[in-house]
């Protein structure tokens, strides 16, 4: 029995191209069970093309996805069948609301001018109860660098962003290879005026987010520095990508992720942030990730639990390049909703309280380890501008070994691990016990 939810008639299908018996094609493979083929995906740099053809297939009527599953994994030309999983962005997190425009910030003349209270992630004095110098430091890491607009992409896997924010707008990816507006694929990318991302839902070159968990995501990364208005990001200038994998209501499905994850690999990025996460193991999906020479920092989730025994999906896939990232307070506290992990959640970052930008040119506040992913996303983005010729191991290297090592937390994550931007640019830790 399938456990998850799932869209009814449909499942996610992988050849094996290495059996003799292994059909031409996936339309050949699709006829065999009178289903038709809905989408393909092809992958990066592990060549998925050499074990086959991975397919989305829309199943004949009368057939349904268990009869299709059963059928299908006896077949000698499947790697694996799974049902095409349904998501859901976690509702406790879309709370917060709007707030007023930030207060301006005191004291420290060198922090931009933009550096206001409310981002105690970033700079923490004791405010709101909170214990100073429990942040990631970003005051040490911007002596060193504040992010290039033509640093590598980073892609924000979420809702979409408001592209048009005035705090986001000037850090937003362009893709050169497109005419804005004349409806036609320039660059043969397969997506129609993608000029800043992708909707991988609706399949249209137009990610603007109508939720709002993308654009406060994206707000944490790069949120636009010293422009006097707003928030600023953990980069100051970034090369952010919008990939829109749900729809306004915070739903998807496993086919729209496999096709953003297949446009963040075909375009280049270097980074993606993943706020989502939930239901069962994806086999398509662990490829998808491992297919992608990208660093890709995954939610860790937000059920009270330890990953270390439930498992948590994607964060919780074993790959070379990915990290799993747990909520923090403004006291070095792990928050109640957020997950942990001694062995399978590999830091801890600012996840409670965090003030970042809002569709149409607002800002709210928002809690999960949705909001603490793109900290290290943000963080990984810093350390690939600074060093481009870095692979995805070599900035998840940096950003582990230049945590904070933090007795509080070695029974909830790897080494007791701790978000430390300056660390991470560095590449060793600043702060120990």
């Amino acid at each position: 029995m399938i456990k998850a939810d799932y869209v009814p008639g449909q499942v996610i299908v992988r050849t094996r191209g290495d059996n003799s018996r292994a059909l031409a094609s996936s339309e050949s493979f699709a006829d065999k069970y009178g289903a038709t083929v809905a989408d393909k995906f092809e992958f990066g740099q592990s060549s998925l093309l050499d074990k086959g053809e991975m397919m989305q297939l829309q199943l004949p009527a009368g057939m349904t996805t268990e009869q299709a599953i059963a059928k299908m994994k006896n077949d000698p030309a499947v790697a694996y069948v799974e049902p095409n999983y349904i998501y859901k962005l976690d509702p406790k997190e879309q709370q917060g609301g709007g707030q007023p425009e930030p207060t301006p910030p005191t004291g420290n003349s060198a922090a931009p001018n933009d550096l206001v209270p409310e981002l105690w992630g970033l700079h923490n004095t004791g405010q709101n109860n909170g214990t100073a110098g429990v942040d990631i430091d970003a005051l040490g890491a911007w002596q060193i660098h504040t992010g290039r607009h033509d640093a590598p992409i980073i892609a924000v896997i979420d809702t979409g962003v408001d592209y048009n924010h005035p705090d986001l707008a000037a850090n937003m990816w362009t893709n050169t290879g497109e005419i804005p507006g004349n409806g036609i694929d320039d660059d043969g990318n397969g997506v129609i005026d993608d000029v800043h991302g992708f909707n991988a839902f609706a399949q249209t070159g137009d990610p603007m987010d109508g939720h709002g968990h993308g654009t406060h995501c994206a707000g944490t990364i790069g949120a636009v520095g010293n422009n006097g208005i707003g928030v600023v990001g953990v980069n100051h200038r970034a090369n952010i990508m919008a990939v829109k994998i749900f729809d306004d209501s915070g739903s998807t499905d496993s086919a729209a992720i496999l096709r953003g994850i297949e446009y963040t690999t075909k375009m280049g990025a270097k980074i993606t942030s993943n706020s989502w996460g939930g239901g069962g193991a994806s086999e398509a999906q662990k490829e998808a990730f491992a297919a992608s020479s990208a660093l890709h920092i995954m939610a860790a989730g937000n059920n009270y639990s330890n990953n270390d025994l439930i498992a948590n999906y994607p964060s919780n896939y074993d790959l070379s390049n990915n990290i799993a990232v747990a909520a923090s307070d403004r006291n070095d506290k792990k928050p109640g909703f957020s997950n942990y992990g001694a062995t399978q959640v590999d830091i801890a970052a600012p996840g409670k309280d965090i003030y970042s930008a809002k569709p149409g040119g607002g800002y709210q506040s928002m809690s999960g380890t949705s909001m603490a992913t793109p900290h290290v996303a943000g963080v990984a983005a810093l350390v690939a501008s600074a060093h481009p010729e870095y692979s995805a191991e070599q900035i998840k290297e940096a950003i582990l070994n230049g945590a904070d090592k933090l007795d509080s937390w070695k029974s909830k994550v790897v080494d007791g691990n701790r978000l430390n931007a300056h660390g991470a640019l560095l590449g060793h830790a600043v702060n120990q016990g």
